[in-house]
């Protein structure tokens, strides 16, 4: 079990295998400054070669191999538990990490005893910003969030820079937030087992009901921006058929509806419950059917 391991990385994979093997060989590059390390491989039944190739690249790396695709957070809870670390270092395989984008978080943590998790400033494949956290939602940041058309075209404006944390992070200071994504967290393990670790039965949204558990019993969350990390966001399951296309639309809407009621307590009678189902279920048959127009014209 690794019991005297600062870190255990867990990585989750499905049908990535040229998006893991980079970020492997990136692992390997990183200056670790003395803290011992674990990595764990969860594999959700690739059909691609990853782990052949993660066993014959990187024997020590520890492998767990499913029958099936068990899902993100399973997955995630799975590597968690193969190594009692001191850290969880929860990692998107579609990353590449720094020299310095793992030790900077590990002291963070060490100096910090009232943070629970600390994120990575999340970079695109250009080096240009890709917003590291997010606040919890309300009706301001769901008109302006990151992916909405008011937020691509007016990212200046105030809601967006208040929504995404665009002040703070400039600052190049660790500041806390409500929710950093789940594409590189380093978390402690008391409150990760403390709350359950992940949600299970979620895809989107599991990061943010995770943070919101940890930050009811009594955590913080912090972005540490020194911390830099490459995220090719959304590249690593590598194409998406329709199907899946439209799955991710409605597993989305569903992860909100599920954050939503938690966050606010929302009884199974309660009115706002019901808006927002409808209202969510509403927007994801809008995007399915504009999602099937879009590509129809396109074939």
């Amino acid at each position: 079990m690794c019991a005297e391991t600062h870190i255990a990385v867990v990585l989750v994979g499905f049908n990535s295998r040229d998006y893991l093997a980079d970020c492997l060989s990136s692992l390997h590059r990183a200056d670790w400054r003395g803290y011992s390390r674990a990595v764990i491989y969860v594999d959700n039944a690739s059909s691609d070669g990853s782990v052949a190739m993660v066993r014959q690249r990187w024997p020590a790396v520890r492998v767990i191999e499913n029958a099936s695709n068990a899902g993100f957070s399973n997955a995630c809870n799975q590597g968690a538990a193969a190594c009692d670390s001191q850290y969880i270092y929860l990692l998107n395989v579609d990353t590449v990490v720094f020299r310095d984008s793992i030790w900077r978080l590990a002291k963070f943590l060490d100096e910090t005893p009232a943070a629970a998790a600390a994120g990575n400033r999340l970079l695109n494949g250009d080096l240009t910003e890709q917003w590291s956290a997010r606040r919890f939602p309300n009706w301001r940041n769901g008109i302006f969030g990151r992916r909405s058309w008011l937020g691509r075209n007016l990212p200046n404006c105030r809601p967006v820079r208040d929504y995404l944390y665009k002040d703070q992070l400039q600052t190049g200071e660790p500041f806390t937030v409500d929710w950093i994504p789940g594409s590189c967290t380093l978390i402690r393990r008391e409150p990760f087992v403390q709350v359950g670790g992940l949600p299970e039965g979620l895809h989107y949204w599991s990061d943010a009901v995770f943070c919101d558990r940890i930050r009811k019993a009594g955590w913080e969350i912090f972005i540490v921006p020194a911390a830099r990390l490459i995220h090719l966001e959304g590249d690593g399951t590598g194409g998406k058929s329709a199907k899946l296309r439209r799955w991710l639309i409605a597993d989305f809407h569903k992860g909100a509806y599920r954050f939503y009621c938690e966050h606010y307590n929302l009884g199974p009678y309660h009115p706002a419950r019901w808006m927002a189902k409808v209202g969510l279920g509403m927007r994801a048959s809008l995007l399915v059917a504009m999602d099937t127009v879009r590509h129809a014209r396109s074939n």
